[in-house]
């Protein structure tokens, strides 16, 4: 069960949050509305998800994100801000967090971020403008003679996603996920999923 701590200074928003995430499974284990305050029950209950808000009264979600990466780095931070420039973007990925989606997000993808970030994988809302830096290379994948599809499948296999996540984010079926994970691993000359995500990401 995931541990999550929900940061928000907007105490309907939060609760809101609080509510789905219990509905989903999640353990709440605690709320915050400041950063200074989310730094102080991260240390306190050691979560495995905090989901903050960006823009708070005082030290603001960027600046929390930071000082609760320092301090442990083993938390995952899922940006939820209805900030949607690319700045912010950038900003909260540049502090440690390892995901990013805005507060007008389905339920479902919310949960669906919470998931991925808590496994571990890089999560940005596909309503969330792309940092150019995290886009991929066209002409990485471009010699594979990858569809359309195909490429997104792809460089979500390069950001770490499962295929149910994978499911999710494109509004597919999982049969049908793992028909273009296969075709996908073919055309790149992957023999495992590992390998896969490295070809996707540039990596030797």
């Amino acid at each position: 069960m995931t541990r999550v701590l929900v940061v928000d200074d907007h105490p309907v928003f939060r609760r809101g949050l609080v509510a789905l995430l219990r509905a989903a499974g999640a353990d709440v284990v605690g709320e915050a509305a400041s950063g200074e305050e989310a730094q102080a029950v991260a240390d306190r209950e050691d979560p495995d998800v905090v989901l903050m808000d960006l823009g708070m009264p005082g030290e603001g979600g960027v600046a929390a994100t930071a000082a609760i990466r320092a301090a442990q780095p083993g938390i995952r931070v899922l940006v939820i801000t209805q900030y949607e420039d690319e700045g912010s973007v950038r900003a909260a990925l540049d502090a440690g967090a390892s995901g990013y989606v805005l507060k007008q997000a389905a339920p479902e993808q919310i949960l669906a971020a919470v998931e991925a970030v808590a496994m571990g994988a890089l999560w940005i809302g596909t309503e969330v403008p792309r940092p150019r830096v995290l886009a991929p290379e066209p002409p990485a994948l471009a010699r594979f003679a990858l569809t359309p599809r195909e490429e997104a499948v792809a460089e979500l296999i390069g950001r770490g996603l499962t295929n149910p996540l994978i499911a999710r984010r494109l509004g597919l079926s999982a049969k049908t996920v793992a028909n273009y994970v296969s075709t996908v691993m073919l055309k790149l000359g992957a023999s495992d999923r590992i390998e896969a995500a490295r070809i996707v990401r540039g990596e030797p």
